[in-house]
């Protein structure tokens, strides 16, 4: 297990950084570096489920994963199954003005069959990799 937090306030409404990230179809299209396939497999008004190959610090990592939006203030992405069983990644937004938005990401990644030692070795590598992440949702 690895955790890794990073925050970020940017001059930015966030409802409007909210509309990037409640649209969990286009994490690809954002993130292409990171996302070799991607498939919405199910919608509700409650929670959207996702089969994905993403690549995490060079590997590449086949996932389920079920992502739940609170309307305005936070993105809740669990891994429900593959070798990341347990991750969950929290996006989280805090309104510091009608202009400014705090960016917050909480990662809990789990290794699983990938390993501990990969994860404790990666972790200044997904630290870098989440302030990207927070970066592009800024730009977008």
């Amino acid at each position: 297990m690895v955790r890794v937090t990073s925050s970020k306030s940017v001059d930015i409404p966030q409802e409007r950084i909210f509309s990037v990230i409640k649209d969990v179809g286009k994490l690809p299209t954002l993130f292409p570096d990171k996302y070799k396939a991607f498939k919405i497999t199910e919608q509700s008004d409650k929670h959207i489920l996702t089969e994905e190959i993403v690549s995490i610090s060079g590997k590449e990592i086949k996932q389920k994963v079920k992502h739940i939006l609170e309307p305005n203030r936070l993105l809740k992405s669990e891994v429900i199954e593959g070798d990341t069983r347990g991750t969950v990644l929290i996006i989280e937004l805090n309104a510091k003005s009608d202009s400014s938005t705090e960016i917050k990401i909480d990662a809990d990644l789990k290794f699983g069959k990938i390993g501990v030692i990969f994860g404790v070795f990666a972790k200044h590598k997904i630290k870098n990799e989440i302030d990207k992440l927070i970066e592009q949702f800024a730009k977008s």
